[in-house]
């Protein structure tokens, strides 16, 4: 409740807008009651000062006022009900017409439950791996800590320190006095020195070159030479083909950008329908980060990303989204957070969204139109001051009932994703 408050509070551009015309329409409405008396009174007019004051009352402003804010409030609420935390109007409207839709892959476009395919190497590493990654939040860590659960008495047993975590890159630390270095082949292979791939196993290089493109590679190197290399796959989400073709279709152009392998990155993208050149892969939180400012330079960007890499792009971004299950450094950021897990709630975001401009739209329409139509009734002398004061709320009705019966975010008005 808190926070569908606070979203209230945070102007759409559109608010504003229609702030300012209810200022100018104030003016006008005023200098057009001044000049209907000071016509009529010339002409001896009997009824110069109630046609003026019947003017002032028909005309005033309340239907305008409320026909922005309503209309977004009543969906920040409605989008809330349906596990869509909107921190402020001003995103609304931003998702309401198609732009640039970056993506992050592993837990948004993927499950983020990853497993581990390919092992290869020696056994006594495998302890270590699992005693360093223990302390980590990676989804990469989490199929190691599966796939050795076995071992867990003896990873517990040895003794971790110096552990430091390097966003887009890995972990590394000492443990029982070696000095273990786990990640990205770029990562592990940079603090090994130039001949680091030669001075690797030939197994492990043959293992490496058959490994499929769809699993991400892990490199383990242990005391300054890699000794073993893992292959670990995560299952793209069931609703993921579906949601990007409905995106795609209302105009959205999709990116995927991840940290991932670009080998595994391109087979994943080739396979959900991405260009070869927007499934981009390798990318650290720096690299995100400047990829989104360099969009920005052409247009809207909305980044949707779960982790901690993703936090610096999706703050840059015009409209950041977190998706469930993300890290909190990432979450904090977001100008929206999706509750469900998925990407069918990203479509429902987005149609909502041009639902409620829809809402908004037909609201402003409605209020000049009632004004202009009672103005002209005041000035030629159909309404009096009484019936004025009548028709006056009639209108505010009418807009708060449009609002809450608009279908913004409401089940009827978005289409299933499956």
């Amino acid at each position: 409740m808190t926070q569908v408050e606070e979203s209230a509070r945070r102007r759409a551009p559109v608010v504003q807008m229609a702030n300012r015309m209810a200022g100018i329409f104030v003016a006008i409405v005023l200098t057009a009651a001044a000049l209907t008396w000071g016509i009529k009174y010339q002409l001896n007019s009997a009824s110069a000062l109630d046609d003026a004051i019947a003017l002032l009352i028909v005309t005033c402003p309340c239907a305008l006022a409320l026909a922005t804010p309503l209309a977004i409030t009543v969906s920040v609420g409605r989008a809330a009900g349906r596990g869509m935390l909107i921190k402020g109007g001003d995103a609304l409207e931003l998702l309401a017409t198609p732009a640039t839709l970056v993506l992050d892959k592993t837990g948004t476009i993927t499950e983020g439950t990853t497993a581990l395919s390919t092992w290869i190497g020696p056994e006594w590493v495998q302890p270590l791996v699992l005693a360093l990654e223990e302390g980590s939040s990676h989804p990469l860590a989490d199929g190691f800590r599966r796939a050795f659960a076995h071992l867990a008495a003896d990873a517990a047993a040895r003794t971790v320190t110096d552990a430091r975590h390097v966003a887009g890159g890995g972990l590394e630390g000492d443990v029982d006095g070696h000095h273990v270095r786990i990640g990205s082949p770029r990562f592990v292979l940079s603090g090994l020195g130039d001949d680091a791939t030669s001075r690797m196993d030939a197994t492990i290089r043959e293992g490496l070159a058959g490994m499929e493109r769809t699993l991400t590679p892990v490199y383990i190197a242990v005391d300054g030479v890699v000794v073993a290399a893992a292959g670990l796959g995560d299952r793209v989400r069931d609703d993921a083909q579906a949601s990007l073709d409905a995106l795609r279709a209302a105009g959205w152009r999709t990116i995927m950008l991840s940290g991932d392998s670009p080998d595994v990155v391109r087979a994943v993208g080739a396979s959900l329908g991405f260009a070869s050149s927007d499934a981009i892969g390798a990318a650290s939180p720096e690299d995100k980060l400047a990829f989104v400012e360099r969009l920005k330079t052409s247009g809207r960007v909305v980044m949707v990303g779960d982790g901690v890499n993703d936090a610096a792009a999706i703050a840059a971004a015009h409209v950041g989204i977190g998706v469930h299950g993300g890290a909190e450094a990432c979450l904090s950021t977001a100008d929206i957070y999706l509750t469900r897990p998925g990407l069918s709630a990203l479509v429902e975001l987005t149609e909502g969204a041009r639902n409620t401009m829809g809402v908004i739209r037909r609201n402003i329409g409605f209020s000049i139109g009632y004004n202009i139509i009672g103005a002209a009734m005041a000035v030629v002398g159909i309404l009096n001051p009484l019936i004025a004061a009548v028709l006056m709320p009639t209108s505010s009705l009418t807009v708060v009932l449009g609002s809450w019966y608009g279908k913004s975010f409401s089940r009827a008005s978005l289409r299933s994703v499956s």
